[in-house]
């Protein structure tokens, strides 16, 4: 495994990218990590090195760098949450296209990455983001995994369910059943969009599962049962899609 620290400038000051892939000249298929809202930190790092053993180019962006927030973040903390509230409400999903499309350009610098057609996957913010990237990136995505969402149904006309008509990729949506950013009725809408538009997914609800059951840090709602089953979908995702 080889993985290093990129600083990427961009229109809005220096922005670090995580990145790790097998040894080797590959080149590997390409991957994003779209992060959540507790920060860039060494948990993320380690899903993005898990995801490159499985034969990928990852890329792990820092969505916070105009603001500086980094993690972990002490939700019990209250002014560690005003600071992921304000850090979040300032991250427009212009803005987080924009950085991933910086993040793609420099992957295209690098000879071990196959950037042609890609995959996303995304936690908790980064689930509804990933959402809004196939949207945005459109035919270049071929895979993405939404997992523990909030957010992808609402009823603001911004609302990612509202807006599919550019994903071209095969769709993984791994949804803790006692999340309540992410509702039965609300779900029931997002497949009704989803099927309207004849795309490809899976929805799957993990029973006993919290919002954040992926991350091992998070002891109050880490569910290992449910982390391996998604983490098995979506490697089985991207083989299929990605090769």
């Amino acid at each position: 495994m080889i993985d290093r620290t990129e600083k990427l400038a961009t229109t809005d000051g220096a922005m670090e990218v995580f990145i790790a892939r097998p040894e080797g000249h590959g080149p590997f298929p390409v991957v994003v990590q779209i992060m959540d809202a507790l920060g860039m930190r060494e948990e993320l790092r380690e899903h993005a090195r898990r995801v490159a053993g499985w034969g990928y180019y990852v890329l792990a962006p820092d969505l916070f760098h105009r603001v500086g927030l980094k993690g972990p973040i002490d939700l019990a903390d209250p002014n560690g949450m005003k600071q992921v509230r304000a850090a979040m409400t300032a991250l427009t999903d212009a803005l987080v296209t924009r950085d991933i499309e910086d993040t793609l350009k420099l992957a295209e610098t690098d000879r071990t990455a196959a950037t042609a057609r890609i995959g996303l996957y995304g936690f908790c913010m980064g689930g509804r983001l990933t959402l809004v990237l196939c949207q945005a990136l459109g035919a270049r995505v071929a895979a993405a995994a939404s997992i523990h969402p909030g957010g992808l149904v609402s009823d603001e006309p911004s609302s990612p369910h509202r807006h599919l008509d550019r994903v071209k990729a095969e769709l993984y949506f791994g949804i803790a059943d006692q999340d309540q950013t992410a509702t039965p009725e609300q779900m029931a809408q997002l497949e009704k969009a989803l099927q309207a538009r004849g795309l490809a997914y899976q929805l799957e609800w993990h029973p006993g599962a919290l919002h954040g059951y992926m991350m091992p840090s998070r002891k109050d709602v880490y569910q290992q049962a449910a982390a391996e089953r998604v983490w098995g979908r979506v490697q089985a995702l991207f083989a299929r899609k990605l090769g």
